[in-house]
């Protein structure tokens, strides 16, 4: 949705022509983007600026309103999973204990839980709750929740993951599947460093790159033998290449396809890297890791990120 404000500084007879004439740029303007077809709503929400009488009323905000109600849902919540909570603050409380707030990621909380910090290998109990400085008992997914633990140094957790005790692996090595960004020109290859950003964090790693099948049920075949790259293909070249292999197949003819009819279908080919950390990070299942270059020269005009999974 996008906002039209200050309409009230065009000309009263005027007004509307220009809004619809703005309206019509603005969608123009979005036409080729992810916004296609937002809507654009008029408002003034102070006509006459900050001098006028406080008897001059706004002009759109009640359709503004509106239009935000019907867009907004209330999401579906579920306390049944593995407890996960996002820290993004952590202090102490004297004589009561260590308090990290953050939002509840999955699952539930309770008093005298013990839950898990996974990177300090430790484990404290739950003591305490407080949600807008009201005392819960209770917390689950979606909720924003100050959780108050047996005493621990706070300047040892900035932002992190806390969790059900042996749910979050701590990682010093990962398997992930990856896709060079399109607007990295700069190669990808076997053996380089890159900035790793898993959730909060962000820690060197060295990638090894190769090719293989997609996992079969999300499980990756360790005992498999899997071909080497020296470099990360460009994603343009890798469809490029599919769509060659297929112009050529329907070339073949007739009879090449009815033989293809009866084999089996080919196996769709992904590519990988090994990454190895420099420091242990703690992550989710399934999580979405970027690779980027931050320390290439600034001015650049290129895209520093290079490749996400």
């Amino acid at each position: 949705m996008v906002v039209l404000n200050k309409t009230d500084l065009t000309e009263e007879s005027k007004r509307d022509a220009h809004i619809s004439k703005m309206t019509k740029r603005i969608s123009k303007t979005l036409e080729s983007t992810a916004f296609s077809g937002a809507l654009v709503v008029p408002v003034a929400a102070k006509p006459g600026g900050p001098d006028a009488p406080p008897s001059q009323t706004a002009h759109g905000i009640d359709n503004l309103v509106q239009v935000l109600s019907s867009k907004v849902f209330v999401p579906e919540r579920s306390a049944s999973g593995p407890f996960v909570f996002s820290v993004d603050h952590c202090f102490p409380i004297r004589g009561q204990g260590t308090v990290m707030t953050g939002t509840v990621l999955s699952g539930s909380v309770a008093l005298n839980d013990t839950i898990e910090i996974p990177f300090l290998k430790v484990t404290k109990k739950v003591k305490s709750m407080q949600m807008f400085h009201k005392p819960v008992q209770t917390a689950m997914q979606g909720d924003r929740v100050g959780i108050c633990v047996t005493q621990f140094d706070p300047k040892q957790v900035e932002r992190c993951l806390v969790a059900a005790p042996g749910y979050l692996p701590t990682l010093e090595a990962g398997i992930a599947q990856v896709h060079k960004v399109s607007y990295h020109k700069f190669p990808c290859t076997t053996g380089a460093k890159f900035h790793v950003t898993i959730g909060h964090e962000t820690v060197m790693g060295k990638a090894t790159f190769f090719s293989g099948p997609l996992p079969v049920n999300r499980e990756f075949d360790l005992e498999a033998e899997y071909p080497f790259l020296e470099e990360l293909p460009d994603s343009k070249t890798k469809v490029a290449e599919a769509k060659a292999g297929s112009d050529k197949e329907a070339a073949e003819g007739h009879g090449h396809r009815e033989r293809e009819t009866n084999s089996e279908p080919a196996t769709q080919e992904s590519h990988y890297a090994l990454l190895e950390f420099e420091k242990p990070v703690t992550c989710l299942p399934d999580s979405i890791a970027i690779g980027s270059r931050l320390d290439t020269d600034v001015h650049i005009h290129r895209s520093h990120c290079c490749s996400y999974t």
